[in-house]
């Protein structure tokens, strides 16, 4: 009895551990995107710009690792962009700034980065948009995903 009792203790203390060491890393999110759609009013809307990206919660506050992806699907003169946006804990929404791809046609770019902000990120996606210039002519948001932080 006083072996299976230690045996036992020690399955305990070995999965204490595991869970600890599990509970101390960032909670990573799944890969969330959409296409924007545009037409210059003369043809059916075509598929124009893709995009999304991840993170991971690191707090109320703060995200890492997160990646912000874009893709020109047409060559139609516009230049594609992509941001994330956050609402924050009062249900304001943080617009972060945009990343624009002028590269053209079947041409895609990722950003890494980081987000603190001191109202909170309760919830999390991206918008990706067609510009003409600073102009935003259409754009796609993802799915929002809450943050498993609250």
């Amino acid at each position: 009895m006083k072996r299976y009792l230690a045996a036992t203790a020690g399955v305990m203390a070995t999965a204490c551990l595991v869970l600890t060491t599990v509970s101390a890393q960032p909670a990573a999110a799944a890969w969330r995107g959409c296409t924007a759609l545009w037409s210059d009013g003369f043809e059916a809307p075509h598929a124009a710009a893709s995009g999304g990206g991840d993170q991971s919660y690191t707090g109320k506050n703060s995200l890492a690792d997160v990646s912000l992806y874009v893709k020109d699907l047409r060559a139609d003169g516009h230049h594609v962009a992509v941001r994330l946006v956050t609402r924050r804990s009062d249900g304001s929404n943080h617009y972060w700034s945009w990343h624009h791809l002028y590269a053209g046609e079947g041409t895609d770019q990722t950003w890494n980065t980081t987000a603190t902000d001191s109202g909170g990120i309760h919830t999390v996606w991206r918008q990706i948009g067609i510009f003409e210039g600073d102009s935003l002519l259409n754009s796609c948001v993802t799915d929002g995903e809450s943050n498993p932080q609250w």
